[in-house]
């Protein structure tokens, strides 16, 4: 699903799925209520599921929660930062700059990468978190479609109001732009 191999909105095929795997129906059954509690897969009546449907709802509702955490999450980082952090919060921040030959997975582990160099989270924030990104995923590369057609610059500049309130260690300033640039990200779409 991740990988986009499986479309939005493609049936899943239980028997499929465990023929391929080489295990019985109970694993895969358990595998997609898993994948169902985390937005990636609809369970249908008659025990047959689809990949979930991408939606500007479903996105909004994804970055309406990562807001809300990942601000607070970022805000709290912030005031366990030392030398080192900020260094790899700066490396991060320079590799966040598209090559001409760049393809969108890159980039896009770049720019997690560099999110999570911004973050200390809590276990429950991790968790939280990994579940949001995780959803988020799937519409990540819609996303950075869109950015890498701005260039190189221009990508690495968005995330530089986060490095400024990093390297101010400034609380307010990173709640700030965190949402602005979570808001920002769910504009493209």
């Amino acid at each position: 699903i991740l990988d986009r191999s499986l479309a939005p909105g493609a049936p899943v095929s239980i028997p499929d799925l465990s023929a391929r795997l080489g295990v019985s129906h109970i694993p895969v059954r358990e595998a997609l209520r898993r994948l169902a509690s985390e937005g990636l897969i609809e369970l249908r009546r008659s025990r047959t599921a689809i990949v979930a449907p991408l939606s500007v709802e479903d996105l909004h509702d994804v970055f309406r929660l990562r807001i809300l955490i990942e601000s607070d999450a970022v805000a709290n980082a912030i005031k366990t930062y030392d030398d080192d952090d900020l260094t790899a919060i700066d490396e991060a921040w320079e590799r966040l700059e598209i090559a001409p030959d760049d393809d969108a997975e890159s980039v896009a582990e770049r720019h997690v990468e560099f999110h999570r160099r911004l973050l200390k989270p809590s276990p429950w924030d991790r968790r939280l978190l990994d579940t949001l990104w995780q959803a988020g995923d799937r519409y990540m590369y819609l996303i950075l479609n869109e950015v890498m057609a701005l260039g190189p610059r221009d990508f690495r500049e968005q995330h530089r109001p986060l490095l400024d309130a990093a390297h101010a260690r400034s609380v307010r300033a990173a709640r700030k732009a965190t949402a602005e640039h979570l808001q920002g990200g769910m504009g493209l779409i």
